[in-house]
């Protein structure tokens, strides 16, 4: 169960970097797609801070203490943070990109992980953000074409 929790504990702190990161492209997106990608990442970080929710309660249920420091989240994440600028929808799309995929990455090693253990709670958590990240994944790779 360590090694759960571990993996656990380091998607947290990539879900925790993400939203930070969601939620300052969505206070500095400029152009003419603002209101819709304005929107969109609003929607994103809500979703983003309910999974930082449910990974934290899977953690403490398997016994282990969830990390809570942002120097934490900062040290272990895949993710990194976005500068504080205005940014626009085009200079965007290539990073949330690359981030989904690292944390489908992740979903898929942590499910495979808990299958081989027969943590069958995680791994069908990990089922629910894979489907929901690989949807999320096509439709914002349609604004890069």
């Amino acid at each position: 169960m360590e090694k759960t929790a571990k993996m656990l504990n380091d998607l947290l702190c990539d879900l925790n970097v993400l939203f930070r990161k969601l939620q300052n492209y969505h206070w500095n997106i400029t152009g003419i797609e603002f209101f819709e990608i304005h929107e969109k990442l609003e929607n994103y970080y809500d979703c983003v801070a309910k999974e930082i929710d449910e990974v934290a309660e899977q953690i403490l249920t398997l016994g282990f203490i969830p990390l809570g420091k942002m120097k934490d989240y900062l040290e272990f994440s895949q993710i990194s943070e976005a500068s504080n600028a205005c940014v626009k929808v085009n200079d965007i799309i290539p990073i949330i990109i690359k981030d989904f995929e690292i944390l489908l990455s992740n979903f898929t090693r942590i499910k495979e992980h808990c299958d081989k253990e027969k943590i069958y709670i995680t791994s069908s958590l990990m089922d629910e953000y894979l489907s929901s990240y690989s949807k999320k994944l096509w439709m914002i790779k349609q604004l890069s074409k």
